[in-house]
This record gives C-alpha cells, sequence and structure tokens, in this order.
C-alpha cells in the first residue's frame, strides 16, 4: 500500500519493473535498462519484453512522480520525440505515482499505455500480442494540501453548475455575480478544472473555453444523485399520470429529474418513477396525498444539497424540469437503467447546445 510520502521517480521505475515481472504471462521474460539515449533526450526506462516464441517488443516509458491532466498531451508529445529513430517501434507508456481518471482517458484516447503505483495499468503491444489492464485508486494517495481535490461540496457544486452552464469567455468576478457562487469557491473550483485540463485560462485571467462535457463526467465522480440528496420515497397509487395531474396544481415549487424529467426533453424510455427535488419532502407529499413507502416507490422526492437545482430550470410539455447539467449529473449516477439515459442525455446536449447554456 502506498504510504503518505510521494514516492521518489526511482521508487516508481522499480514498482513498474516488479509489476510487470509479477503480470507478464508464464514463459515471458523482460530486460530493462534506464536512462537510455532517445533521439535529443533521455528516456527513463527502455523495457524489452520476450514472448515464449522469441518475439520482442520494447516499452518506452516516461516517468513523472505527479503529472496534472492538463500536462499530459505535452508528456505524450515528449514520448513522440523519443519513439523515433531507433525506437520507432517501441510501445509510448506513461509510469506516476497516480494517475488520475482523466489523466488516463487522455492517454487512452491518444493510444498510450499507462502504470501507477496504484494499479492502474493499460498495456497492449500488438506484436507480440500483450494486453494487460487493472484497476487501482480513482483517489490521490497523495493529494497537495493546498489544492482543491473534490467537487463533492455545496459550494462546489453550485460553482461547478455555474462553469459549465455559461459560455466562456467569464471572469471569476462576472461568473459570481451571474450564478450567485462564491468567488473564492469559484477560483478553487476552476483551479481544479484547470489541473484537470478540463478548461483553459489566461494566467490570472478569464476562463477562454470549457469542455463542458468532461466537468459534468468530472463532478460526478464526486456526487451521487440519492447521496448527495436526501431522498424519501413513496406511492401514488393511481401511477405517474396521476401525479403529473397534480403537478399542475401545486405550480412551481418542484424540480423533476432523473428519467422523469428526461423523457420530457428527449423521449428515450418511459419513467417507471418520478424523482422530484422539492424543499420539504413531507409537506410536499401531504400537498399531492402521497403515501410513504419502503418498498414499491414510485416517487422519490428529493430535499436538495444546494437550492441551485431549481436554477435554470426548464418547462417541457407542462413539467418543470431541473437544468440540463443538473438532470445530466443525476441520470450519470442514478438508480437502474438512468446512467444509459445520462449518455444520452450527454448527446442531447450537444446538439441543443444554444438551448441550454448563457
Amino acid at each position: 500500500m502506498p504510504t503518505q510520502e510521494l514516492p521518489r521517480e526511482i521508487d516508481i521505475i522499480r514498482d513498474v519493473e516488479r509489476t510487470l515481472v509479477s503480470t507478464l504471462p508464464a514463459g515471458w521474460t523482460l530486460e530493462a535498462e534506464r536512462q537510455v539515449r532517445a533521439g535529443r533526450g533521455q528516456l527513463d526506462l527502455l523495457i524489452e519484453v520476450s514472448a515464449p516464441n522469441g518475439e520482442r517488443s520494447e516499452l518506452a516509458i516516461e516517468t513523472k512522480r505527479t503529472i496534472e491532466p492538463r500536462l499530459v498531451p505535452q508528456v505524450i508529445e515528449r514520448l513522440a520525440m523519443y519513439c523515433s529513430g531507433d525506437l520507432s517501434d517501441a510501445v509510448p507508456l506513461v509510469a506516476a505515482a497516480y494517475l488520475s481518471p482523466r489523466s488516463r482517458e487522455i492517454l487512452d484516447g491518444a493510444g498510450v499505455g499507462y502504470i501507477d503505483m496504484t494499479g492502474n495499468t493499460r498495456i497492449e503491444v500488438s506484436q507480440p500480442g500483450l494486453f494487460i489492464s487493472s484497476s487501482g485508486a480513482d483517489r490521490d494517495p497523495w493529494p497537495q494540501d493546498s489544492d482543491l481535490q473534490s467537487l463533492r461540496g455545496r459550494g462546489a457544486a453550485r460553482a461547478v453548475r455555474a462553469v459549465i452552464d455559461h459560455n466562456p469567455p467569464f471572469g471569476i468576478r462576472e461568473l459570481a455575480a451571474a450564478s450567485g457562487a462564491s468567488a473564492p469557491t469559484l477560483s478553487r473550483v476552476i483551479e481544479l478544472l484547470d489541473r484537470e485540463g478540463i478548461l483553459t485560462r489566461e494566467p490570472r485571467g478569464p476562463v477562454l473555453t470549457v469542455d463542458w462535457e468532461a466537468a459534468i463526467r468530472r463532478w460526478a465522480s464526486d456526487y451521487a444523485q440519492t447521496r448527495s440528496n436526501t431522498p424519501m420515497t413513496f406511492l401514488e397509487p393511481r401511477g405517474l399520470p396521476a401525479v403529473l395531474e397534480k403537478l399542475d396544481e401545486v405550480g412551481p415549487v418542484y424540480a423533476a429529474t432523473g428519467a422523469f424529467a428526461a423523457q420530457a426533453l428527449d423521449p428515450i424510455a418511459p419513467a417507471r418513477t418520478a424523482t422530484l427535488y422539492v424543499e420539504d419532502a413531507g409537506r410536499f407529499a401531504d400537498q399531492l396525498s402521497l403515501r410513504v413507502v419502503e418498498a414499491g416507490a414510485n416517487v422519490i422526492l428529493l430535499e436538495p444539497f444546494d437550492p441551485v437545482v431549481f436554477d435554470r430550470t426548464v418547462w417541457r410539455d407542462g413539467l418543470r424540469c431541473a437544468a440540463p447539467s443538473q438532470l445530466c449529473v443525476d441520470l450519470l449516477t442514478g438508480p437502474g437503467r438512468e446512467p444509459s439515459q445520462g449518455e444520452e442525455m450527454l448527446r442531447w446536449m450537444q446538439e441543443n447546445e444554444d438551448d441550454w447554456r448563457s
């Protein structure tokens, strides 16, 4: 298990060698060479793997103690420079103490393998055929105390909603005024998303671009529809059509989310449960004459993590729905089929971006 002290590069190199020795298939062997001249630079580690039939391949490995996602493209570019000339057939690989999900996503997209000390590994060699894949930590065991690490808190969630929902360019004060998010919290969230390579900004200046889909997925890694909010379950004996009728009577004191709202925006599959954000679940249930149940519920009332869930709502077919960004993260982290509906929601948002972003 990792210690609290950030491993040295030599520790990472030794861990790579040990891991490969223990995970290579029976009959495979390896030879490792450190500090190898490659092009105009020096490669940290070159490993030659040999199959039982004598076929061989080389792994060109760049080692980093820490690597922020925004810097991963530079490492990929450096590896491409190394993997030229005599090493043109080498398989590029990044090794680190820890690689975040976002870093691994960028490496995967570039066709570059990786390995970290928590067990996250993906190595693919076409000739001879070799594939190694394993999952490790999704949280950094060696976080920097001064950096925001999570989007779990209510302030962070309100801030990330603001970043997603508003079109750049924008400054922190400008966005705080438009969204009601705290400027200091916005600053820390923007710094986190900058480190993750999800947005770009001028030094000490405005945010210039935002990959809003990546921001939603990053938020979803720290959020869960029923864990981040307080749920209560109920039954409407006459089914969801009766819920819709009653919602017409109570007015705009709720925000629908989950599959119930998704089918109003983009019909995918009929919802079996009505999930609604409300300020006071008990009082709202009384207004709709719902019965409290522990099993067989068809209505879930969520008391929200923050009133931001009622911001930027949209009306569709007489139903007040949570903002697409909120709805999407709820779907991606919801029960049953909702995560797959979240993927459909992302596609709808891509096709209708002008409709939901300021």
